[in-house]
């Protein structure tokens, strides 16, 4: 399910927020055979908010605990090939993500609140292995019901239909 909670107007990332973060260049030792050294070779590196780890132990938003600072996604995938040493910097393969940039004014648990765009540093071990790139999730749509005549009937589909499309064109 798309996060539904807003903070700094944008999504908070959870485990259900259908987050993702791409990143390239994944440079990592490759084996090369008959070469005797591995060669670095780049590749696509992904992590995914479904990998959530260490989130927010007291607040939850849509029934999940929430990202927060030092929290992770805990495992990477597409730099498999790599094996031969892992990353050139962080000689690791399907390391986790973190981010490198959070919500200034809101706090979970005491520490800051990470946010759909917010840039991340992926394939991470002490060091990490990727430039830094934007956490991407649907964002909360927003949709405003019409008026009803009279108050506190609902509206019909047929009502909601009119409001979203808009009005019907003049003969």
């Amino acid at each position: 399910m798309p996060a539904t909670v807003v903070v700094n107007f944008r999504t908070v990332v959870h485990a259900s927020s259908n987050g993702m973060a791409t990143f390239f260049p994944d440079v990592c030792k490759t084996p090369a055979p008959p070469s005797p050294s591995p060669i670095p070779i780049p590749y696509p590196n992904i992590a995914q908010s479904s990998d959530t780890a260490q989130g927010s132990t007291t607040v939850k938003c849509d029934g999940n605990p929430v990202m927060i600072q030092g929290a992770n996604f805990s495992m990477s995938s597409g730099d498999e090939a790599g094996s031969a040493g892992g990353g050139m910097v962080s000689n690791t393969i399907k390391g986790k993500a973190e981010f490198v940039m959070f919500s200034f004014d809101v706090k979970f648990d005491g520490k800051s609140v990470p946010r759909q765009l917010d840039p991340m540093l992926g394939n991470k071990n002490a060091s990490p292995n990727t430039p830094p790139m934007p956490e991407l999730q649907p964002p909360m749509v927003v949709v405003s019901l019409p008026a009803v005549d009279p108050p506190g009937q609902e509206p019909s589909i047929t009502d909601l239909v009119m409001e979203l499309s808009g009005p019907e064109p003049s003969e």
